[in-house]
């Protein structure tokens, strides 16, 4: 069906993946489990298309756009497997793990995972001042200042959004991805979502 729906432009076929996405784990039963995308694969496509429908400020939107991970390496290969070859709005793609606080530094998107809990506020404040999209699946990740969190929702992988923690670092999210989030905590700001 994506194949089929190409044709019609990278925003559409992006809205296409995501309206997918959000029914990924409602496969019937007789279908192996092998075959069957794993949380994490769902989550390294999600991050990739929200490079799409977020928008940076002017000065943080030139040049690669880093992808960071702090957590599993298995995680990050996955996510370098999933970006491989392409671009967003004619950025390259980086990868980078997250080792240490500093390493943080530059990421236009932070992906914090559950193995990283401890660390989860010391990596949001090394980050409190950047345009940086903070996302993670850790429980309570929106009301400790992060910006989308990931849940299963009845085995689906979804996500939720805190508007207020996106609006402090001066990112703007589009209105095709808020519609598609579980929940969306906090106001659009004046002017509203990018189209």
């Amino acid at each position: 069906m994506l194949i089929a729906l190409s044709h019609l432009g990278p925003r559409f076929h992006s809205l296409s993946v995501i309206a997918c996405l959000l029914s990924l784990f409602a496969v019937p039963r007789d279908i192996p489990a092998a075959s069957q995308p794993s949380q994490s694969d769902v989550e390294a496509v999600y991050l990739f298309d929200f490079g799409k429908f977020v928008h940076w400020p002017a000065g943080a939107d030139q040049g690669p756009m880093s992808l960071c991970v702090a957590g599993s390496p298995t995680f990050s290969a996955g996510l370098e497997k999933v970006v491989a070859n392409e671009n967003i709005s004619g950025r390259t793609l980086d990868v980078r793990r997250v080792l240490h606080r500093d390493d943080a530094s530059n990421c236009a998107i932070l992906f914090i995972d559950t193995t990283q809990r401890a660390r989860a506020e010391e990596l949001l404040q090394a980050v409190a001042d950047k345009p940086t999209l903070t996302v993670s699946d850790l429980p309570g990740f929106l009301s400790r200042g992060g910006m989308i969190q990931f849940q299963l929702v009845e085995k689906r992988v979804r996500f939720s959004v805190n508007l207020d923690a996106v609006n402090r670092r001066h990112l703007a999210m589009s209105s095709e991805l808020l519609k598609v989030a579980t929940s969306v905590k906090g106001r659009i700001p004046e002017g509203g979502a990018q189209p």
